[in-house]
């Protein structure tokens, strides 16, 4: 018996041992700092392997979209593709930018156009210029005030005019028996005031029409237009034999830049002429000069198809080919013309040509007598130049105002020459 409790006390007491003193083989080094709450165990196992991101590695990798790419940071529509910034409709296709408003159209008024009265004088009126010719040298007055009521016309004589530059005149006008009836009466106010309390000239009995302005009569107006001659007609006799001087202006293919289809008799179809592009000019030489004889001259021949579609050109001669004279010229429209559109032949005056392929515009030399230049000689004209004209109003008639065509063309832009005839020629 004395031996199992032997082993018995053996077996406790070893029992006893391990859990007094056996735990010291689990208990770290003193050099080993153990993991506390102040320092995490970043030291010992990093948590770049063992621990989540959220210290080392942070979450704009590992975690989810909703702090790694927000909406609001990354793809926000208010960012990347806002209507408001990127491509809002008022800054890339602005209606104001890219298909502006066509302004509104200016009227005419009644008493625009080309006049001369029974004392020889010429008059063109435009909506703001009243031009006269005829005694010494032409006279401007801007219009600056229209009655249409009272056909009372306010206008400030011209700086350049040679009789009391700089002063206000007071028209009135009268329509008697399709008849028109002008009245200056006033010519010298000191102001646009006083010219329009001047009183207006006694016309209510038609009588009156004899004696009332200022005591002589009124001056009536006969309406001028220009006028065309067919190509076929006998009174043209010859035809520009030669050319000079082919400048092509912009916008002109090289097939149309064919100046030998301007020599001999116009033809009268769409395709043969010399195309002078934007700007450009042609002078055309003949065989005999043309010289000044009764009536028109020589007539100038373009390929308008289409009525009222009238490109336009200045048109000059010259007796030597280095002094050239033009023909007053006189645009009576006040509206821009598109690439495709018309306007009224009757609003044009001295200019190549408002007429249809195989018309012929006249000249008369006899409008340039008054020329006072020993360079010119109107019995001996060599040379005739015609000039294109931009149509953008870039380019003035003889009082100042804006000329118009259509603009802007390509490929053929520009007026079309097909022939010169001449109705007057030297003999010689």
């Amino acid at each position: 018996m004395k031996k199992p409790i032997f082993i018995l006390v053996l077996v406790l007491s070893l029992a006893l041992f391990v859990s007094c003193g056996g735990s010291s083989k689990d208990e770290p080094d003193s050099d080993v700092t153990p993991a506390t709450d102040d320092e995490p165990v970043t030291d010992d196992e990093p948590a770049t392997d063992d621990e989540p991101a959220t210290d080392d590695e942070p979450a704009t990798d590992d975690e989810p979209a909703t702090d790694d790419e927000p909406a609001t940071d990354d793809e926000p529509a208010t960012d990347d593709e806002p209507a408001t910034d990127d491509e809002p409709v008022t800054d890339d296709e602005p209606a104001t930018d890219d298909d502006p408003e066509e302004p509104e159209p200016v009227s005419l008024h009644p008493y625009v156009g080309k006049y001369h009265d029974d004392w020889g004088m010429r008059h063109v009126i435009s909506n703001d210029k009243w031009y006269q010719s005829g005694y010494g040298d032409a006279s401007i007055f801007e219009i600056t005030r229209i009655d249409t009521d009272n056909n009372v016309i306010i206008a400030h004589n011209a700086a350049t005019n040679q009789w009391n530059a700089g002063l206000w005149s007071k028209f009135d006008i009268v329509f008697y028996e399709e008849n028109t009836y002008y009245c200056q009466v006033a010519f010298n106010a000191e102001s646009e005031e006083a010219a329009v309390n001047v009183p207006s000239a006694a016309h209510e009995d038609p009588t009156d029409l004899t004696d009332s302005c200022g005591g002589s009569p009124w001056s009536m107006l006969f309406k001028e237009f220009d006028e065309s001659i067919d190509k076929d007609d006998t009174k043209i006799v010859a035809w520009a034999t030669g050319y000079e001087n082919y400048i092509p202006g912009g916008s002109v293919d090289e097939g149309w830049q064919t100046p030998d289809k301007a020599l001999g008799a116009a033809v009268g179809d769409s395709y043969d002429i010399v195309c002078l592009g934007s700007g450009g000019e042609i002078t055309m030489t003949f065989s005999k000069p043309i010289t000044n004889g009764e009536g028109a001259d020589f007539a100038v021949f373009e390929n308008s198809a289409i009525d009222g579609f009238w490109e336009l050109a200045k048109v000059s001669v010259s007796s030597d080919g280095e002094h050239f004279f033009t023909f007053d010229n006189f645009y009576l429209g006040a509206n821009p013309v598109g690439a495709f559109g018309t306007h009224d032949w009757q609003l044009i005056h001295g200019l190549a040509t408002q007429f249809m392929q195989g018309k012929g515009t006249l000249f008369d030399l006899d409008e340039l007598k008054t020329i006072d230049d020993d360079d010119l000689d109107i019995d001996a004209i060599t040379h005739v130049k015609i000039t294109d004209i931009i149509g953008d109003g870039s380019v003035l008639d003889t009082m100042g105002n804006k000329i118009y065509d259509p603009y802007p063309t390509t490929g053929s832009a520009g007026f079309d020459l097909d022939a010169i005839g001449v109705i007057n020629q030297s003999a010689l």
